[in-house]
């Protein structure tokens, strides 16, 4: 994906793009992923979000959609899905996974009632997974932990709105709580009134786009400032 070329446009008192970036790998960040791409153009962009793969990077990966095939196209090349530094949470098929560098005498899950709602239970989910990974490092420096969640329309369909942006909240506060980088795939049109309804959840939006016969495309617009960058190759 790569960030180079992105620019804002026009003038304003914003921060320049590198320097957004720089605050929000220090501070922690959500990012919302909008666009109708396919899912391999999807899956080019969570494989940058989720860190070099030199880097000491803790990734978190959750799947709620049933498109979404298979998990190692996401994963950054070389980065294994067995590695100690991967956790996939899949909720598709009600699955939960453990990092492999996490005993199961040091996890403590708690247990699933059948009727209990699925998106608290999604919640913890992600939230053992952070804490494993904070507890192990004892204390995540900023930007190594990174969370992938694919997708939220699903997750916006199956639940009530009140409900849907708790679960938001929450997981956002957690992101920004280890001063991780978390990106959310909303594959929908970056002026849908869903994404306007959610924007503000979110530090800023990555718009993706594929023209016909072009090269995929993204670009930034961040709330906080009022600006948008100019279209890039991913």
């Amino acid at each position: 994906m790569g960030f180079d070329g992105l620019t804002f446009r026009g003038e304003g008192s914003a921060p320049s793009f590198s320097e957004l970036l720089s605050e929000l790998k220090t501070d922690g960040c959500n990012l919302l992923i909008t666009g109708e791409v396919s899912e391999r153009v999807s899956a080019r962009a969570t494989r940058t979000l989720l860190g070099d793969p030199a880097a000491n990077r803790k990734r978190v990966l959750v799947l709620t959609d049933s498109t979404t095939r298979r998990v190692e196209p996401c994963l950054p090349t070389g980065v294994r899905l067995d590695s100690t530094d991967v956790w996939v949470i899949d909720q598709r098929n009600d699955e939960r996974s453990l990092s492999t560098g996490a005993r199961i005498a040091d996890v403590k899950r708690t247990s699933r009632c059948g009727n209990s709602n699925g998106l608290w239970n999604l919640a913890e989910e992600v939230t053992l997974a952070i804490s494993f990974f904070d507890t192990a490092t004892s204390g995540l420096e900023p930007a190594h932990l990174r969370l992938s969640v694919d997708s939220l329309s699903f997750l916006a369909g199956e639940y009530t709105r009140t409900e849907f942006e708790c679960f938001l909240r929450m997981l956002t506060a957690i992101v920004r709580g280890v001063r991780g980088m978390g990106h959310y795939h909303l594959p929908l049109a970056d002026d849908d009134p869903l994404v306007a309804e959610l924007s503000s959840l979110f530090d800023a939006r990555i718009e993706l786009r594929q023209r016909d016969g072009l090269v995929p495309e993204q670009r930034w617009h961040v709330p906080a400032y009022e600006r948008s960058t100019n279209w890039v190759q991913l």
